[in-house]
């Protein structure tokens, strides 16, 4: 076996095996005697079939998966016997057959080389939210709300109850229902910031039996382009307690003792929210001014397949909610989900750089939170082998990396204070300007989702660019 590696870009390399031509034929007759010895024809005992006669019916087939197998078999050692590192999924670009010699041409993708940009120095914005009374007063009730006592009801007196309805398809023309057409039940919280306002109004000071016309598409585009017709099926009201020390005594199991304590408490749980958000924007912004502040070529396989996947996710979430995705295949829309897809990949890539040239590593306090958590759930467990579980398994340790490396970043960029609703204005400017360019070039694209989970591209970017060249 000869081997030649040739440069395609910097992220892509072709890997041409050769093999002399007897060699590859010797293999292929062995592949049609062991066929010889399953297939059955008329007129032939089976084992018995004349190879000349196999050839003649199945040869093509035959050969395809032998070439396949064989292919496979030649890649894997090459790599191994060379020390070849690759990512994503090689395949087989082209077969040539030669007098005295075949040869296999294959595609493979390689973490790029590129120099990395400054990282230390990213000026972004910190957006500021401090949580106000009214806030803390709207999660005492939502609270109230779902700790309330359930009775039944004729009549939805306010938006403090739960209402079962049925969704009945109807003819656009006589509002009749249509026969054998496929009625929905479901229940909602008339509370619910969910439930459209023009429907919870409707919904106001109706009975058990009442019948209301509804048009969903006029507040939600993607719901089909025809009215339904809802009856109300049954009625929950919620009765609320009263907001009391006792309340809250009853409600923390003694933890809290008064209505001060708890608001306080409360004012804590949504202001650890909002920095949570806070946190969650500075990390879209470092990750998207590095990737926009560098240009390399990308491993065209890993970016198919994290495309792939990103269109397989969301046709699983989404695919029921919108008619136009109906029957669609992740292969249909995936040329929407590319940019995300680059995103995502580049991102990747960097931070496998920057992770590299800082010597970041795993250790003890990255994973103390984790093994408490574990501790709380079985405190019978050991916490050194909660150690080792964390540390061997790679989505954990990806995951936890992932914050390290953000949680880095951040700690060295450069932050500029702004109230959160001037921010997500200041977002929203941004995003309709991009939208109007987008529709001057007759191109549209879903909104871009930030990495805040690992994907694919995460594993497929571990091992080291080490090729040899025999």
């Amino acid at each position: 076996m000869e081997i030649n590696i040739n440069k395609v870009n910097e992220a892509t390399r072709e890997l041409e095996i050769i093999v002399p031509k007897n060699e590859f034929e010797e293999e292929l007759e062995a592949e049609f005697r062991t066929a010889q010895q399953y297939i059955s024809i008329k007129g032939f005992r089976k084992g018995r079939v004349p190879l000349k006669l196999i050839k003649q019916m199945y040869g093509n087939e035959i050969e395809r998966d032998f070439i396949g197998d064989y292919a496979t078999k030649l890649f894997k050692e090459a790599t191994e016997k060379n020390e070849i590192s690759f990512i994503g999924k090689p395949f087989l670009k082209d077969i040539k057959k030669n007098d005295d010699k075949v040869v296999f041409t294959f595609a493979y993708d390689v973490i790029p080389q590129f120099e990395l940009k400054d990282y230390k120095n990213l000026k972004i914005y910190e957006p500021i939210h401090k949580v106000t009374d009214e806030e803390i007063e709207h999660e005492i009730n939502h609270r109230r709300l779902y700790s309330a006592n359930v009775q039944d009801s004729e009549e939805i007196k306010n938006e403090h109850t739960i209402v079962t309805i049925d969704i009945i398809p109807i003819d656009q023309e006589t509002f009749e229902p249509i026969p054998n057409g496929k009625v929905q039940s479901t229940t909602i919280l008339l509370n619910s910031e969910t439930v459209p306002p023009d429907l919870k109004q409707m919904l106001l000071n109706k009975k058990k039996g009442d019948e209301i016309i509804y048009y969903p598409h006029a507040t939600d585009p993607s719901a089909p382009d025809e009215k339904v017709k809802i009856k109300i099926k049954h009625i929950s009201e919620l009765i609320l307690e009263e907001f009391n020390d006792e309340f809250v005594v009853r409600y923390t199991n003694g933890r809290l003792q008064n209505t001060e304590e708890f608001k306080e408490e409360i004012g804590y749980f949504l202001q650890e929210k909002w920095d949570m958000k806070t946190n969650d924007e500075m990390v879209k912004q470092v990750i998207k001014k590095l990737v926009e502040s560098h240009e390399f070529d990308l491993p065209q396989t890993v970016l198919y397949e994290t495309a792939l996947k990103l269109c397989d996710d969301f046709l699983k979430k989404y695919g029921d909610n919108y008619p136009q995705l109906k029957g669609k295949k992740p292969e249909d829309i995936i040329e929407d989900f590319i940019p995300i897809a680059e995103s995502q990949v580049k991102w990747a890539i960097i931070k496998k750089k920057i992770i590299e040239k800082e010597n970041l590593q795993l250790e003890d306090y990255d994973i103390e939170s984790i093994v408490e958590e574990h501790k709380r759930q079985n405190p019978e467990a050991d916490e050194n082998e909660l150690k080792k579980y964390i540390k061997s398994s790679p989505h954990i340790v990806d995951t936890l990396m992932e914050k390290k490396v953000l949680d880095f970043l951040i700690s060295f960029a450069e932050t500029t204070e702004i109230d959160f609703d001037d921010y997500q204005k200041m977002l929203q400017e941004t995003l309709h300007h991009s939208e109007e360019e987008t529709e001057d070039t007759h191109y549209h694209e879903p909104n871009e989702t930030t990495q805040d989970s690992q994907s694919e591209t995460e594993k497929d970017t571990q091992p080291e660019n080490q090729e040899k060249r025999q």
